[in-house]
C-alpha cells in the first residue's frame, strides 16, 4: 500500500511538471514569435520604402543587413523575384537555389504575408522567416532562433531539476504521510483478518487521528456485535445439540452423497454403530442400508416420509420419519429413528390385560349366573342346593381375590413412595406367611423350612411386606410336586436383606422369563386355573420390590424347581447395627 501511494504521487508530480513545462514553453515560444514578427515587420517596412528605386538588389540587401547588424539585430534580408529566384541576400552568398516552394513564399503569394520557422537549407541555420509580396518582388527577412532554443533548453534543465527536487520532496512527504495513514490501516487490516479467522475477541487498540478514530470505533462496535451474535448462535447451537444428544430418539442427517452431516448418541446406539462419526457413510449393515435408501428417497421426492420397520432377529420395532432439509443449498435429509419396541409391547400387554380381565371376570360370573339359573329353574333337594351354594361361594371368593389383587396392583403402580413405611422384621413377616400357607402345604403335601436372621429389618408397610412374601410362598407351594419342599432363607449381605424362596416344583422354562412378571401371564394356563390363581401375584411382587427400592431375580429349570431372590435395602436402624 505504501509503495503504491508513493508511486501514484510521483506520477502525479511528473505529469504536473510536464504539463506546466509544455504550457510555459508554448507561452515563451509565442512571446518570441511575436517579438520576431515585430522586428521583421520593421525591417521589411524599411525595405519596402526603397523597392521603387531598387537598382541593385544584392547591394540593397547587404546594406540593410549591415545596418540592422549595427543596430544589434542579426536579421538576414533576402530579395526574390516573382519566380522565386534569389536576387540579393544580406549574407553575401551566391544562392542559385529557387525559393518558390518555401512555405513563407507560398503563403505570401496567397495572402501577401507569410511566416515559417525552420532550418535554412542554404546556410544551415535555424531561422524564423517572414516574407512579403511587394510589387514584382518578394521581400524576406529571417531572424536566427538560437536565443529561443537556448531559452527553451534552459527551461528544460530548470524543469528537470524542479521535477527531481519535487520527486525527492514528494517521496519524503509521501513516505511520512503514507506511514501516518498506513499504520492505523495496517493495524485495522490485521484485526479484520483475525476477526475473519474466528478470533471474535480481537479489538483495535491505541491512539488514532480523528478520522481513523471513528473508523476504529466503528470496527470495534462491529466486532462487539459480531462476537455477541456468534456467542448467541453458539449458545443456541450448544442448546440444540444438547437437546438432540439427550433425546432417546436417534437423529441423523446426511447429504445427497450419503455422507453423515450430524448424528446423536441415540442414533449410534439404535443403528448399532457406536464408532460412526460425521463424514462417514451409511454402510455396513442391513439397517444402515435401509436408512440410507429412505433418506435418498426423501431427497429425490422432496417431501417427508413416515414408516415403521421390524428389525430381525432382535424383533426390534422402529418408527422412522425422514424429511428433506430445505435450509441447505444441496440435497440433504434428516431422519428421526425411534425404538418403539417397548411401546408396542406395552400396547400389546394393555390389550392382553383388557382381554384377560374380561375373561377372568367373565368366567366366575358365568359360573355364578349358571348356578343361579339352575337354582331358580326347579325345586332342588337340599344337597343339590348346598352344592350350588358352594359354587357361588367359591366363585364369589375368586372374584373378590381378583378385584382385590387388581386394586392392590393399581395402588402400587401409581405410588411413588410409601409414607407409612416403618422398620419391619423380615423373619416375623416370613413366619406369618408360612403360617397362612400351612393348610395349603398340608393339602399339597409340601413341607416349608425357614432359616431367617431374627435381627433383619427392612423399611416397609407390614401388610405389603407380607403380600410380597406371601405371593412367592403360595406359588412355591401351589406349583410344587407331591411331598415337595419349600426352602425360605433371609440373610444380611452388606446393606441389603436377601430373601430367597426356593421350591422343588415343576420349574419354569427360560423362554418364559421375559414375561414372567406380566399381569395375567401364566406359564401353565390349565394348571393355574385349576389351582385358582389370579395371574397377578408375580406382577404385584415385582411392583412392591420396585416401590421399596429392591431387586428381584429368578432361577429355574424345568423339573428341578424354581428360586426367587429378593434384595431389599435394610431399614436405617438395622444399618446402624
Amino acid at each position: 500500500m505504501k509503495k503504491r501511494m508513493m508511486l501514484c504521487n510521483i506520477i502525479i508530480i511528473v505529469v504536473g511538471f510536464v504539463a506546466a513545462f509544455l504550457t510555459a514553453t508554448l507561452l515563451v515560444q509565442n512571446q518570441y514569435e511575436r517579438e520576431f514578427t515585430r522586428q521583421l515587420d520593421t525591417a521589411l517596412a524599411v525595405l519596402s520604402t526603397q523597392i521603387e528605386d531598387l537598382e541593385d538588389p544584392e547591394k540593397e540587401a547587404s546594406a540593410l543587413g549591415e545596418a540592422l547588424q549595427e543596430a544589434g539585430l542579426p536579421i538576414r534580408i533576402t530579395i526574390l523575384d516573382e519566380e522565386g529566384n534569389v536576387l540579393g541576400d544580406s549574407e553575401g552568398r551566391e544562392i542559385t537555389e529557387n525559393h518558390a516552394d518555401r512555405p513563407e513564399i507560398l503563403q505570401a503569394r496567397e495572402e501577401g504575408v507569410g511566416y515559417d520557422m525552420r532550418k535554412s537549407n542554404s546556410v544551415g541555420t535555424q531561422y524564423y522567416y517572414e516574407a512579403r509580396h511587394v510589387g514584382q518582388y518578394y521581400l524576406r527577412a529571417a531572424l536566427p532562433t538560437g536565443a529561443l532554443e537556448e531559452t527553451i533548453q534552459q527551461m528544460w534543465m530548470d524543469a528537470g531539476l524542479g521535477m527531481l527536487f519535487g520527486i525527492v520532496m514528494v517521496c519524503m512527504a509521501s513516505s511520512i504521510f503514507v506511514t501516518w495513514i498506513s499504520e492505523p490501516v495496517k493495524r485495522m487490516s490485521v484485526a479484520a483478518r483475525r476477526l475473519a479467522d474466528g478470533e471474535f475477541s480481537i479489538r483495535v487498540e491505541g491512539k488514532f487521528s480523528y478520522e481513523f478514530a471513528e473508523l476504529a470505533q466503528a470496527f470495534n462496535q462491529m466486532a462487539d456485535s459480531t462476537e455477541h451474535a456468534v456467542s448467541l448462535l453458539k449458545t443456541k447451537q450448544e442448546q440444540l445439540e444438547g437437546v438432540l444428544q439427550g433425546m432417546n430418539d436417534g437423529v441423523l442427517a446426511v447429504d445427497e452423497g450419503g455422507e453423515v452431516l450430524f448424528l446423536n448418541q441415540s442414533a449410534r446406539k439404535l443403528l448399532h454403530c457406536p464408532s460412526m462419526q460425521v463424514g462417514d457413510h451409511l454402510e455396513g449393515s442391513l439397517l444402515l442400508t435401509k436408512v440410507s435408501a429412505l433418506l435418498q428417497e426423501t431427497i429425490c421426492a422432496g417431501k417427508p416420509i413416515n414408516d415403521e420397520w421390524i428389525n430381525l432377529p432382535e424383533d426390534k420395532r422402529y418408527t422412522v420419519y425422514a424429511a428433506p432439509m430445505e435450509a441447505r443449498p444441496t440435497g440433504s435429509a434428516l431422519v428421526v429413528l425411534s425404538d418403539v419396541t417397548r411401546m408396542r409391547k406395552m400396547e400389546q400387554m394393555r390389550s392382553e390385560f383388557v382381554s384377560n380381565v374380561t375373561h377372568e371376570l367373565k368366567t366366575p360370573l358365568t359360573s355364578i349366573r349358571g348356578s343361579i339359573e339352575l337354582l331358580k329353574s326347579a325345586d332342588r333337594d337340599e344337597e343339590t342346593r348346598r352344592y350350588f351354594y358352594d359354587v357361588l361361594d367359591i366363585e364369589t371368593d375368586r372374584l373378590t381375590h381378583l378385584i382385590d389383587d387388581l386394586l392392590v396392583l393399581s395402588q402400587i403402580e401409581n405410588a411413588k413412595d410409601d409414607p407409612s413405611m416403618r422398620p419391619c422384621n423380615v423373619k416375623e413377616a416370613l413366619e406369618a406367611c408360612v403360617e397362612r400357607a400351612k393348610s395349603l402345604g398340608q393339602e399339597n403335601h409340601v413341607r416349608m423350612h425357614i432359616d431367617a436372621d431374627p435381627e433383619l429389618y427392612v423399611a416397609c408397610t407390614p401388610t405389603r411386606l407380607q403380600q410380597l412374601f406371601g405371593n412367592l410362598i403360595d406359588n412355591a407351594v401351589k406349583y410344587n410336586v407331591k411331598d415337595g419342599s419349600v426352602f425360605i432363607t433371609a440373610q444380611r449381605q452388606r446393606q441389603t436383606a436377601v430373601v430367597r424362596v426356593k421350591d422343588t416344583g415343576i420349574g419354569i422354562a427360560k423362554e418364559h422369563f421375559p414375561r414372567l412378571f406380566e399381569r395375567f401371564y401364566r406359564v401353565d394356563t390349565s394348571r393355574s386355573r385349576e389351582i385358582g390363581g389370579t395371574g397377578l401375584g408375580l406382577s404385584i411382587v415385582k411392583h412392591l420390590v420396585a416401590l421399596y427400592g429392591g431387586e428381584i431375580g429368578v432361577e429355574s429349570e424345568p423339573g428341578k424347581g424354581t428360586a426367587f431372590t429378593i434384595c431389599l435395602p435394610l431399614a436405617p436402624k438395622e444399618k446402624e447395627k
